[in-house]
């Protein structure tokens, strides 16, 4: 009866480890899913004049911010001095807007700045980058962790190609980037993120390889026309991932019943 008993822990422990990835992550997206529906929310209330002058606030910032270098949000004390008014532009309820990477299933919200508590939770702008609304000769930067057992966040940016698409929903508009080009550097080296005269980019950056983050993976988008109804084939690692999860759980449950009855039946027959 005690190795009866030892088995049930030992495999409800095992069940727990395993689980744990998945239902932490689902917990964090749940938790991005309100962020989202209270921004969502929040720009409802805003009649059309007030958001467009939330747009041209954040146009004026941008032309404001010309020439200005960008550094690495993973550093400490590699950040810039930002405008004081840097956390009132273009914030609806908290945040500026979402970003959405349908081809790996991530749409999370986007915070100002590149704090590591946003970044464990979210997806951080990255000062110095121009704010995320396009326009010609406008590079913004979006940021987060890689690899963290709580949150999937960007880890799945090693599975995007040139040509995937990728959304930021900002106020009343969404701005459709593809990405054009992929590229790995040092932490130190910032010039592909500077912005470049006539084009409209949008980078995604992240920590690589995972474990080691001692570089910063880059995929960078080219703006394009937005097609709500185009339809993007999810990557099948997404697929796979999910899958695993379903077996495992569907394993080691039937595993767990099928003690539990053999434990109970030698518990009759003893009584």
């Amino acid at each position: 009866m005690k190795r009866t008993v030892l088995v049930i822990l030992l495999l409800t422990a095992g069940l727990g480890i395993i689980a744990f990835p998945f239902i932490s992550n689902y917990l964090n997206q749940k938790n991005s899913t309100q962020v989202i529906e209270n921004y969502q929310r929040k720009k409802a209330e805003l009649s059309p004049e007030q958001m467009e002058e939330l747009f041209q606030q954040a146009q004026i910032y941008n032309e404001n911010l010309l020439g200005q270098p960008a550094h690495d949000p993973f550093i400490p004390g590699s950040g810039i001095v930002m405008p004081e008014n840097y956390y009132q532009v273009l914030n609806v309820g908290g945040t500026m807007g979402q970003v959405e990477i349908p081809s790996i299933d991530v749409k999370l919200p986007i915070y100002h700045g590149t704090k590591d508590n946003i970044l464990r939770k979210a997806v951080g702008h990255l000062e110095g980058s121009a704010l995320p609304i396009g326009g010609e000769r406008t590079h913004t930067v979006l940021t987060s962790h890689t690899g963290l057992t709580h949150a999937k966040l960007f880890t799945d940016l090693t599975e995007l190609s040139k040509g995937d698409p990728f959304y930021i929903h900002v106020l009343d508009r969404t701005l459709a980037y593809e990405v054009d080009k992929i590229s790995v550097i040092e932490p130190d080296h910032t010039e592909p993120l500077k912005a470049v005269k006539g084009e409209d980019y949008a980078t995604l950056l992240t920590c690589t390889p995972y474990g080691v983050n001692s570089h910063r993976l880059l995929v960078r988008g080219k703006r394009v026309s937005y097609q709500p109804k185009k339809k993007v084939q999810k990557k099948k690692m997404t697929t796979e991932n999910q899958l695993l999860f379903k077996t495992v759980l569907v394993t080691s449950s039937f595993m767990l019943v099928l003690i539990l009855l053999n434990y109970w039946r030698n518990k009759q027959k003893a009584g």
